[in-house]
């Protein structure tokens, strides 16, 4: 089974060497535990490798995105080479590119990704990598009912496609119930927990991958 790293080594190291191609993985933890980070190094060691990368972002603006990449030094060009399907902007009122859709309209989303995997010429022989930040937000704005079947659209259409995937989760927001739908729909679970002595990060489930639990320190560094 071909993986693809995360960029952490130790990480990397407790399953197998990576994520399992085509697999749609769970990052839940609490708000400041390096979601967002771990996300975006998980894109950058892509690039790194020479694949092309998408990030569905609810949360903040493709030029954001590329300035935090810059802050951690996380390769030239990241701008032109990480392919944002903005689902942020319509919520100041703008549409900042093609590929901005307004979160609301599952509809309108599921089309642009379709939209940016072909003008990107996405076949299953590639190890293009995709992030979703946050799924808190498809909850939020649209329900749990019609995200758990975006969801399932979403890990259907990455399988098709050969693309391997991270969604992230906030914990503490969703009911256990939710959560555990969420798992249900995704094929595997990283977890990740912030405290006095630092961030630490846990692979709690992995499809195809025998684990020993153990909690790893994440550093965010350059």
């Amino acid at each position: 089974m071909q993986r693809l790293s995360l960029g952490v080594p130790e990480l990397d190291q407790a399953i197998l060497g990576g994520i399992p191609k085509g697999s749609l993985v769970l990052v839940l933890g609490p708000p400041g535990a390096g979601k967002s980070i771990l996300g975006k190094l998980f894109l950058h060691t892509g690039l790194v490798a020479g694949v092309q990368t998408f990030m569905v972002s609810t949360a903040e603006a493709d030029q954001a995105i590329a300035e935090t990449m810059a802050m951690f030094r996380w390769t030239a060009g990241v701008p032109e080479r990480v392919h944002v399907l903005d689902c942020y902007s319509w919520r100041l009122g703008g549409k900042r590119s093609k590929y901005s859709v307004p979160l609301t309209s599952l509809t309108e989303v599921s089309v642009s990704l379709s939209k940016l995997f072909d003008d990107y010429k996405i076949h299953p022989e590639g190890n293009e990598r995709l992030v979703v930040d946050s799924f808190t937000d498809f909850v939020k704005y649209v329900g749990v009912d019609k995200s758990l079947k975006f969801l399932d659209y979403l890990r259907q259409k990455l399988r098709e496609n050969g693309v391997t995937g991270m969604l992230m989760l906030e914990e503490g927001v969703h009911a256990p119930r939710t959560i555990a739908a969420v798992e249900y729909s995704t094929d595997g679970t990283i977890r990740m927990k912030v405290s006095e002595q630092g961030r630490f990060m846990m692979a709690s489930r992995m499809q195809a991958t025998p684990l020993a639990q153990k909690w790893i320190q994440f550093t965010i560094g350059k």
